[in-house]
C-alpha cells in the first residue's frame, strides 16, 4: 500500500508571500479575527495552512473546519457538523436543539482559535449554532475566541431548497455566514487577496473578474465549441456528468475492473472525493485523488489507468506509475490534557484505490481544483450562483478552455 501526503506543512521558505498574505499572517498571529477572501487562484489556501502551523508553533490551541468533507480534508480538519455534533441540515429552531456535549466540553474550552474554511457554503443558522453548543456547554463563545473565515462570496453558496432559504430569509437578512446574529459581534478584519496566482492571461483574467462580479462579457464567445478537448468536463448536474462518465467507459472494448473499498468506521467514501466502488477499464480516463509521496502525482492529476500483466498503472505523459490502493483516515479534533494541546485522533479509515473516472465531473466536486485544458458543458444551465465563475477559473489558461452550449 503507497504512502498518502494529505496536508502537508506548507515550508516558508518555499514561498514568496504577497504584502496582504504577510498581512494576514501578521493579523492571525496577533490574534485578530480575519475573513480572508479572494477570487480563485489567489493563495488562499496555501496561507491558510501556513498560518495554522505558525499558530500551532506558536502554542495556540487550532481547530480546522469546513462546511463538507472534503473542504475539511483539504485544510487538514474536521466538518464543521461533526466536530460540534450539528445537523447536516442546518438548525432552524434553536428552541428545540440540544446543544450539551459534554464528552467534548473539555475540547471546546482548549480551542483558541477556529479557522473555518470555504464559508461561501457556510449557513447564518450553521454559524450561529457553533456559538450556542459552546455557550451551551458553558465554553467560551465564538465572540471569546479567534475566529478566522476563509472564502470567496462569489464561488459556491450553501445548497438550498426553496422552502429552507425563505426560512433563513424569514430569521436573517440573508442566508450567508456574514447574516449570522454572532458575525456582528466578531467584526473580523476583512482582507481580500487580489494577486491572480493561477492564471497569467490579463485578458482571461478582467474576464473572469467579470464573471465572478455577475457581468456578462463576450470574451468567453470565442471559446465555444462543437466537442470537448481533451481535458476534463465540467457540468452543473451530476446526471450530465454521471452520463458522460457512463458513456465513455462504455465505448472502451477492454474489461471492466471493479475495485471495492474498505472502510472502517462511520465515514463515507464522498467525504474525500473517493468512489466506494471504482469501475474502470484499460486506458480509461482518470484523476489521481491524492498527492503521492513516492511519485509526482498529485490531488487533481488527471492520466490513463493502465494494466499491464496483472498490474494496475496511472499514465501521465509519457511514464506509467504504478496504482495500489491508499489508506485515508478520518480524524476528530481531543483534547490531550498531559501535553496541554489539540490532537487530531482518528476515528475511521477507507482503503480505496486512489482515482475516479475523469471524463467529467461536477462544478461543485472541482472547487479547489486547476486543470490543463477544461471544457464546460453548458447544454443544461447552470443553478447556482457561482457556478459558472467556479468551472471557468478551474483552468490555467484560455487556450486550454472549451464551452459547449
Amino acid at each position: 500500500m503507497s504512502e498518502l501526503i494529505q496536508n502537508q506543512p506548507v515550508e516558508p521558505q518555499e514561498l514568496k508571500l504577497s504584502s496582504k498574505q504577510e498581512l494576514f499572517l501578521d493579523m492571525a498571529l496577533q490574534g485578530k479575527n480575519i475573513f480572508l477572501s479572494g477570487k480563485a487562484g489567489t493563495g488562499k489556501s496555501t496561507v491558510t495552512k501556513l498560518a495554522i502551523e505558525k499558530l500551532q508553533k506558536d502554542g495556540r490551541k487550532v481547530v480546522a473546519i469546513a462546511p463538507t468533507g472534503i473542504a475539511a480534508n483539504n485544510v487538514g480538519g474536521q466538518t464543521i457538523h461533526s466536530l460540534f455534533n450539528i445537523p447536516p441540515f442546518g438548525v432552524m429552531d434553536f428552541e428545540s436543539c440540544n446543544f450539551v456535549r459534554s464528552e467534548k466540553r473539555v475540547l471546546f474550552d482548549a480551542i483558541d482559535t477556529i479557522f473555518i474554511d470555504e464559508v461561501s457554503m457556510l449557513r447564518p443558522d450553521v454559524l450561529d449554532a457553533i456559538h450556542w453548543t459552546l455557550r451551551k456547554n458553558g465554553c467560551k463563545g465564538l465572540s471569546q475566541k479567534q475566529v478566522i473565515f476563509v472564502g470567496d462570496l462569489k464561488q459556491l453558496p450553501p445548497i438550498l431548497n426553496d422552502t429552507t432559504k425563505a426560512r433563513l430569509y424569514e430569521s436573517y437578512k440573508g442566508h450567508t455566514f456574514s447574516d449570522a446574529l454572532i458575525f456582528e459581534k466578531l467584526t473580523p478584519e476583512i482582507i481580500e487577496l487580489d494577486e491572480i496566482l493561477r492564471q497569467s492571461d490579463n485578458d482571461f483574467i478582467n474576464a473572469l473578474n467579470l464573471c465572478r462580479e455577475g457581468i456578462k462579457t463576450e470574451y468567453f464567445r470565442q471559446f465555444v465549441a462543437d466537442a470537448p478537448n481533451t481535458g476534463v468536463i465540467l457540468a452543473p448536474h451530476n446526471a450530465t456528468v454521471q452520463a458522460y462518465n457512463k458513456a465513455s467507459l462504455a465505448a472502451l472494448p477492454s474489461k471492466q475492473l471493479v475495485f471495492h473499498a474498505k472502510i472502517e468506521g462511520k465515514l463515507k467514501a464522498d467525504d474525500f472525493n473517493l468512489e466506494a466502488i471504482v469501475e474502470v477499464k484499460d486506458g480509461a480516463k482518470v484523476m489521481y485523488l491524492c498527492n503521492s509521496k513516492d511519485a509526482p502525482l498529485f490531488n487533481g492529476c488527471l492520466g490513463d489507468f493502465v494494466v499491464k500483466d496483472d498490474l494496475n498503472f496511472i499514465r501521465v505523459g509519457e511514464v506509467e506509475y504504478p496504482l495500489e490502493p491508499v489508506k485515508f483516515t478520518k480524524k476528530e479534533y481531543v483534547f490531550n490534557k498531559t501535553l496541554d494541546k489539540l490532537e487530531l485522533q482518528e476515528v475511521g479509515s477507507i482503503e480505496q484505490i486512489p482515482i475516479k473516472l475523469a471524463y467529467a465531473m461536477s462544478i461543485h466536486k472541482s472547487q479547489g481544483l486547476t486543470f490543463d485544458e477544461v471544457t464546460v458543458d453548458l447544454k443544461k444551465p447552470c443553478f447556482q450562483a457561482g457556478q459558472m465563475y467556479v468551472a471557468l477559473s478551474r483552468v490555467r489558461k484560455p487556450e486550454g478552455l472549451r464551452i459547449l452550449i
